[in-house]
């Protein structure tokens, strides 16, 4: 058999900086442009909830043709690596131009800005972060290698939460005029020029030492199909799967980080607890990282994620529960949902199983669409936490910087520990809708290295798996 093509040790550790440049400039504006926009612009909770809504619509279109675009493209620096290097100074830009409104939230032309700036920062994302994401499948045909890479990059991001979510509170109030108690306009917007410097270089490092060894078979580059790029999508049954667990994943993960910021200034009672309450599941998932590749090994990857996500939703069910001046058993289950989130690595691995069966079946390697659909669950999550939750929130009566009612308390412990557990029960249970097993997901890679080699590739894979194939 042919020997399997691998990535280099310098190309799996630097991958995970690619995640972490993500964490810099997105998750910054996922976790403050809520609160950012109803407490220092002063934009209503609903014109909030329309703008993140509009832009998910948009990212339903875009994500996919992105994807596409990305897997026809042909050049000396691979389908991926391009985007990357191209898109990050812009990234940076927008990540800076969302934290800036020079009209205000009462007029018409506040809430143009906020949209636009906010819209085009998520396609920018879109346009580094599919390619970014795509760029791990093709790497390396080793199943282990994958599991690594992915490790790295949930390494990376949970490092970049760290820092986020540890520094960026203290350092939006140190940039802030003197005196005040919680950050203002120029302080966020202060961060998130920092966070950019930052990024961009990382972003680049990525795009040099990343190298595409996984390509297409077919050479001919087909013509950008909308209908075919969703048909792709459609017609993979595992990929489906896949990215309705990701979608619940990342609404109870990424999702309840863009109110969190409301739980602890209101509920705590505290801006600068923040980055304590932030950081201890990005600490957490950092250390579970390290044991990921060796349970996946073990146990198989749709135990460990399932596992990982009931976990979460018993820690966030400590929360919910616990008293707000009971500060043990709120960071009791913060430790709890910080040590088990590791599942991000086993999804991204799973979506690569996805875009390797969908190969064999078809003859179609679809990676930049495949990984797509993990980029649009983190903007889904992202919006649905800060459009929703605030619109929830809303109804139990919150009022922005004011005292919150006993009720409006309430909301927001229900939008931040409950609604996520709940989120993450669900997700759970979808993960058994997942029917390859590990062994399966080898086999179909063996095939497919067959198929590349230039071999005869007849018969089908193991016995047990054809009749998954059929039912399709």
């Amino acid at each position: 058999m042919e020997k399997k093509k691998k990535a280099s040790r310098l190309g799996m550790v630097c991958y995970g900086l690619g995640d972490l440049a993500s964490q810099f400039v997105w998750t910054y504006v996922g976790s403050y442009l809520t609160i950012y926009y109803t407490d220092v612009v002063g934009l209503a909770p609903l014109a909030v909830t329309v703008i993140m809504m509009l832009a998910r619509i948009w990212d339903a279109v875009n994500d996919p043709m992105m994807g596409a675009i990305a897997e026809r493209t042909r050049s000396k620096f691979g389908r991926f690596r391009p985007y990357i290097a191209f898109g990050a100074p812009f990234l940076a830009l927008f990540s800076v131009l969302t934290f800036v409104n020079p009209f205000g939230g009462k007029s018409t032309a506040g809430v143009i800005w906020a949209a636009a700036t906010y819209i085009i920062a998520g396609m920018i994302y879109t346009l580094v972060n599919i390619p970014y994401g795509a760029l791990a499948g093709v790497m390396t045909e080793d199943a282990d290698q994958r599991n690594v890479i992915n490790t790295f990059r949930n390494i990376g991001m949970n490092l970049g939460m760290v820092i986020v979510n540890g520094l960026s509170a203290g350092l939006a109030l140190k940039f802030s005029a003197a005196g005040g108690q919680v950050a203002d306009g120029h302080g966020y917007m202060m961060v998130a020029i920092i966070y950019g410097i930052i990024a961009v270089p990382m972003f680049l490092i990525v795009a040099l030492t990343g190298r595409e060894v996984v390509q297409p078979v077919n050479e001919e580059v087909r013509g950008f199909s909308f209908r075919e790029t969703i048909a792709n999508l459609v017609n993979n049954k595992y990929l489906m799967i896949i990215t309705l667990i990701m979608v619940l994943q990342m609404t109870a993960f990424m999702g309840r980080i863009a109110v969190t910021a409301y739980y602890v200034i209101y509920c705590l009672g505290s801006f600068t607890m923040i980055g304590l309450i932030m950081t201890i599941p990005s600490i957490g998932g950092i250390i579970g990282s390290f044991f990921v590749p060796s349970f996946a090994r073990k146990y198989g990857k749709r135990n460990v994620i399932m596992t990982a996500m009931a976990i979460q939703a018993v820690g966030l069910f400590i929360m919910y529960l616990a008293p707000f001046d009971n500060m043990k058993m709120v960071l009791a289950g913060d430790i709890i949902f910080g040590l088990f989130n590791v599942g991000f690595p086993m999804s991204l691995s799973m979506v690569s199983d996805s875009v390797d069966y969908m190969e064999l079946k078809s003859g179609v390697r679809t990676d930049g669409t495949a990984y797509a659909t993990y980029g649009l669950a983190t903007k889904i999550g992202n919006a649905i936490g800060g459009a929703f939750g605030i619109m929830i929130m809303s109804a139990f009566g919150y009022v922005a910087n004011a005292e919150q009612t006993v009720e409006a308390l309430k909301g927001i412990n229900i939008t931040v520990n409950l609604i996520p557990a709940i989120l993450f029960v669900i997700s759970t249970a979808a993960c058994l809708l997942w029917d390859m097993t590990d062994a399966q997901a080898d086999e179909i890679r063996r095939k497919l290295a067959e198929r590349h080699s230039g071999n005869s590739c007849e018969e089908e894979v193991t016995e047990g798996f054809i009749e998954t194939a059929k039912a399709i």
